[in-house]
């Protein structure tokens, strides 16, 4: 379980979020919204611990909390080929008993990500094909929080939806408590089981993602669903 209570945070010069309570159960979907600026990443960074919150306490019941970033691009160093790059974790793995074939090789085929990939280097497979080893490097460790951070921005339409199906796949089975966080209402439906609004730092709506077109919504958050129904 992971519970945030009355957390603020903040630089010199600018407030960006304020009276963050919030409870996210063990192996909950939950989907977090907002536009550029809402403090969305900074939410992310707290829960992950890189940023300390200036008022309130998180509390987790774990300490097994990972990311997957955006831009898979950024997150593989060009000169390493991806096998070095998925094994090299796997150092620091708590299961280290299980071998790269046992843990990775199951996870490529459910990704549909084709072995003879991993002897190639990261701009030598497709966008779609990067963000999938991007998952994939994160999820073979099993954590017990997955927050997953604006990860279909890059992605045409058919590597997105290919990507959804997967992360909802992974959820079933690893039933691990997975946040995503996007500024895309429309892509979150398809995914969360709960959406969390955050307009300027604040959270302004927290609700089952069925009743998304509820009148309680609000007003904010309708404003979201009216850019993607237009």
């Amino acid at each position: 379980m992971l519970k945030l209570k009355n957390v603020a945070f903040s630089y010199p010069d600018q407030e960006v979020l304020t009276h963050i309570n919030l409870t996210i159960s063990a192996g909950e979907l939950v989907g977090v919204i907002g536009e550029s600026g809402s403090g969305k990443s900074t939410l992310m960074d707290l829960i992950l611990g890189e940023l300390h919150p200036v008022q309130g306490v998180i509390e987790s019941d774990t300490e097994r909390i990972l990311p997957i970033f955006q831009q898979a691009t950024q997150s593989f160093n060009p000169r390493q080929q991806l096998r070095t790059a998925i094994e090299e974790p796997l150092k620091y793995y708590a299961n280290a008993e299980y071998s790269f074939d046992q843990i990775v090789l199951p996870l490529m085929k459910k990704l549909d990500l084709d072995t003879t990939l991993l002897n190639r280097y990261p701009d030598q497979v497709s966008g779609g094909q990067l963000q999938r080893f991007n998952v994939l490097r994160t999820v073979m460790l099993q954590p017990d929080i997955l927050i997953c951070d604006e990860i279909t921005a890059s992605l045409d339409v058919i590597a997105e939806r290919k990507l959804i199906d997967i992360l909802k796949n992974i959820h079933k089975e690893q039933k691990s408590t997975m946040i995503i966080i996007s500024h895309d209402i429309a892509v979150l439906y398809q995914i969360v089981d709960r959406m969390i609004v955050l307009n300027h730092g604040t959270i302004v709506d927290d609700f089952k993602a069925k009743d998304i077109f509820s009148a309680e919504r609000d007003d904010y958050t309708k404003s979201l669903i009216d850019v993607y129904q237009e």
